[in-house]
């Protein structure tokens, strides 16, 4: 009887275990996958604002370059650029760290909410028949 108890018992931590792990393997793939779409979407935004800014800039600079001349405002385009990427190195704890951590953090460590996790029936204890 004891002995059977026992097997129970093991069989019992051994089926626990593996769900566990299971359960830490879906997480795992959830998070990941999560992590990866950001990625792949913050990679596409760069992509189609860096096309904006060239065409952007190649339209001021024809358009700026019939008050001043062509060379000036290449120059000038040139120099607003160099301003834009000081201020990005000066402000980059605030502008691209913190919210990048943010978002990564809550993605790694967010509780799921009760309305994600699926309503999955309770399973019926086998104790209560003995």
């Amino acid at each position: 009887m004891k002995d059977e108890l026992y097997r129970q018992l093991l069989n019992d931590g051994k089926r626990y275990l593996q769900t566990r792990y299971d359960l830490l393997r879906l997480e795992l793939l959830e998070k990941l996958s999560r992590i990866i779409a950001l990625l792949l979407m913050v990679f596409t935004s760069m992509i189609l604002l860096l096309a904006a800014f060239f065409y952007f800039s190649f339209a001021l600079m024809e358009w700026l370059g019939s008050f001043v001349g062509r060379i000036p405002a290449v120059c000038i385009i040139g120099g607003f650029f160099v301003l834009l990427l000081l201020a990005g190195f000066i402000f980059r704890k605030q502008l691209f760290l913190n919210p990048m951590i943010r978002l990564l953090s809550d993605i790694l460590f967010r509780e799921p909410q009760p309305s994600e996790t699926p309503n999955t029936p309770e399973p019926e204890a086998d104790n209560e028949k003995q």
